[in-house]
């Protein structure tokens, strides 16, 4: 089987994973034969496995991938399969599809902030951490999308930094089933939800964006979102 990475596309994670302080264990699930919202076989599972092999390798032991079939990792809930599953103290931070195009920087930039702390300003760590109420945050990208990895970069590393909340990052074209229960027209799109509506597929959206927002806003749409859902508690 041809390898998934040129040379030069090697050498650049190399150079990236040797500066991770701290190796890292992510969860990849596979099978998609008993996964809610599927539409049966796992298109792109074979090729995730390979993704992790090729990248265990690489990174030298940094990076490194429990692989679990579905009914093994029931108390991870992942929704959909493939589902990566970073390595953060609740495992709140995912992506659900295959990694491939605009979306693979922020799939191995997500490894960095994790090892080495995140990159977005004090003032935002500090608004993002005063965030109290547990919220669901869905972020429907496609790999040809310029701007879905602005987006979906920021929101890992709200997730990284306040474990109250769940950040999803979900391939629309893999996945189509809840980005249709959502009308998704345009990516990106987030939709933000009740933790307490997690098993809920296209569960009622406290905010919705249809469309790039710039990371402070979306911050904006983030803390009101927690605004109305500490009032309904």
């Amino acid at each position: 089987m041809a390898s998934l990475f040129d040379e030069e596309t090697a050498s650049e994670l190399r150079r990236i994973f040797a500066g991770l302080r701290k190796s890292l264990r992510d969860v990849l699930v596979l099978d998609s034969t008993s996964s809610p919202g599927s539409s049966g076989k796992c298109n792109t599972c074979p090729e995730a496995k390979q993704l992790v092999e090729e990248l265990s390798a690489i990174s030298n032991g940094k990076i490194s991938f429990e692989i679990l079939d579905f009914h093994s990792a029931r108390h991870l809930k992942p929704r959909y399969v493939p589902a990566f599953i970073y390595d953060t103290v609740r495992r709140n931070v995912r992506y659900y599809g295959l990694p491939s195009g605009q979306e693979f920087a922020p799939f191995i930039y997500v490894h960095e902030y994790i090892s080495e702390g995140v990159r977005i300003d004090k003032h935002t760590v500090e608004e993002v951490e005063s965030i109290e109420t547990p919220m669901h945050i869905k972020v429907f990208v496609t790999p040809e999308c310029p701007y879905c990895p602005i987006v979906s970069d920021f929101m890992n590393q709200v997730g990284i930094v306040n474990s109250n909340l769940i950040v999803e990052t979900i391939e629309a074209f893999e996945h189509p089933y809840e980005a249709d229960k959502y009308r998704v027209m345009y990516v990106p799109y987030v939709a933000i939800t009740r933790v307490e509506d997690y098993d809920v597929y296209g569960a009622t959206p406290v905010e919705v964006v249809p469309g790039y927002l710039p990371p402070e806003e979306l911050l904006e749409v983030l803390k009101r979102a927690a605004r109305k859902l500490k009032k309904t508690t």
